[in-house]
């Protein structure tokens, strides 16, 4: 091995007191070892090693004396007792081992040529490893314990960007629609809190300010729990309920929705190495799996707020959040993450936008957007939950709009271009003083720019040879985007 083309990580460096209190119990240390590492390195004290003070023996003895069946004269034998603290180490694999010695100072080296007697020699796994102080004895008044744990590995960690994929595929939905059904459009706010996480409100007001809203459904989605639903008595209020919570991990977080009597998977058990595993494992729950506002501020200002996995396709991601908070139209975060949805779906990724309030509180003056979802009035969970991964929706901080092609295709829908002879466009916004421009985008470009609420707009056929997508956008005056449809798709063949 050539330590010199190697690299040091220091992934935990601890300092901490311990007190009797802890006697036969175990502190765990989770670090997240990086890929491609050979070796940790565990270096650990603590101080002091033994009780020798007479007074304080006497009180150990006659504290344990009965538990240890000892008779009064064995204490004249006793002149120390000493604390005992060894190290236990688990990783992805299972159980690592365990160093069960009585100094209380050394090193600790597991990798795949030779281990430190007591740990397995075996090739490291990348992912959360859990060091385990295990306090076989604590017996003096305090004990300081200093650890720093490493990892040697081949070349530097490089922080990945926001929805970096190794395989640019994802498997086409069916998207047939059945003829003569009128589009209509529900409410829905896809991101909310309660105080069973980290927002102002209660449930039930949270529910109250979304009922005045005019809101249709509503996802309840807290940081890694489900215990705001306990609160919630089915048919009590005029809202219907999605499911849901925000798995809030260290590198990202994502909306999962569709919770029946399911358990959430465990959010502290995902890692980088992982993160695939761990979300086809909630696809096969048959949760809806979106990426949250993956272009936020990160660590250590927003801890996993900004999206740092490296995923191995799109697969088990079915939608990803391109507005989050209020006032999305001003932020530079939103921006960059319609950039990404746009280059993606350049790239022939039919996935949908969606938008969160991330609704923690209601005393604000800003703006919310909402995502208006087509479904039937008396859809259920599971048809609004379908329609959001079909992308049958658009987000808008205000306006609403019928988008139709030749009268018969409309947002979500995918048009074999052999099946027509013309591309006949209607547009029609409602509630639209404030959209001052109407831009029709597409993987061309911009087809068509309007300062005018209704629209009928001919596509000409020799336009669309390579047209992949098109998607209706409404900006303010300021050429603030306040209105975004997902896309009508195209196959390319006329």
């Amino acid at each position: 091995m050539e330590q010199t083309s190697l690299k040091k990580t220091t992934l935990g460096n601890y300092c901490l007191t311990v007190t009797p209190e802890a006697h036969q119990s175990h502190m765990i240390f989770r670090v997240e070892v990086p890929v491609l590492t050979d070796e940790i390195r565990i270096d650990y004290s603590y101080s002091p090693t033994v009780e020798k003070v007479e007074a304080k023996i006497d009180s150990l003895f006659s504290k344990y004396q009965e538990d240890n069946q000892m008779p009064a004269s064995d204490r004249q034998y006793i002149d120390s007792v000493r604390n005992l603290i060894t190290i236990s180490a688990s990783s992805s694999q299972g159980y690592e081992g365990s160093c069960h010695r009585f100094e209380s100072t050394g090193t600790i080296i597991i990798n795949g040529t030779q281990s430190t007697p007591g740990m397995h020699t075996r090739e490291i796994q990348p992912g959360f490893w859990d060091i385990s102080f295990n306090f076989h004895a604590l017996v003096t008044e305090k004990t300081e314990i200093n650890c720093t744990i490493q990892a040697i590995h081949k070349g530097d960690r490089i922080a990945s960007q926001p929805i970096e994929i190794a395989d640019i595929t994802k498997e086409r939905l069916k998207r047939e629609r059945k003829p003569a059904v009128p589009a209509h459009y529900q409410k829905v706010e896809l991101h909310s809190h309660t105080q069973h996480s980290d927002a102002r409100h209660t449930t039930t007001e949270l529910i109250t300010e979304a009922i005045k809203m005019n809101i249709d459904w509503l996802a309840i989605t807290d940081h890694n729990t489900l215990s705001a639903f306990d609160e919630i008595e089915p048919g009590t209020y005029p809202i219907q309920f999605i499911k849901g919570l925000e798995m809030t991990t260290l590198h990202g977080h994502f909306l999962t929705l569709g919770y029946q009597n399911m358990r959430p998977v465990d959010w502290t058990t995902i890692d980088r190495s992982n993160i695939n595993e761990k979300l086809k494992e909630m696809k096969a729950q048959g949760l809806l799996v979106g990426i949250a506002h993956p272009f936020d501020v990160g660590s250590p200002y927003c801890t996993g707020c900004r999206w740092q996995y490296a995923l191995q396709s799109l697969e088990y991601i079915d939608f990803i959040e391109v507005w989050n908070s209020e006032d999305p139209h001003y932020s530079l975060s939103s921006a960059d993450a319609i950039a990404k949805w746009t280059q993606l779906l350049n790239s022939g990724i039919e996935i949908p936008a969606t938008c969160g309030r991330d609704w923690h509180h209601s005393n604000t003056t800003k703006k919310p957007a909402l995502l208006f979802v087509e479904a039937a009035r008396d859809a259920k969970e599971q048809d609004i939950l379908e329609a959001v991964k079909q992308g049958r929706s658009y987000l808008s901080l205000a306006p609403e709009i019928t988008l139709s092609i030749n009268g018969q295709w409309t947002i979500g829908d995918r048009i074999r271009l052999t099946d027509v002879k013309e591309i006949a466009i209607r547009i029609a916004l409602e509630n639209a003083a404030s959209a001052a421009v109407v831009r029709i985008e597409s993987n061309l470009g911009d087809l068509y720019e309007s300062h005018r609420a209704e629209i009928d707009f001919q596509l000409e056929k020799a336009r669309v040879e390579d047209l992949l997508w098109l998607r209706v956008s409404a900006f303010d005056s300021d050429l603030n985007r306040i209105l975004l449809t997902n896309p009508i798709y195209f196959e390319q063949s006329w």
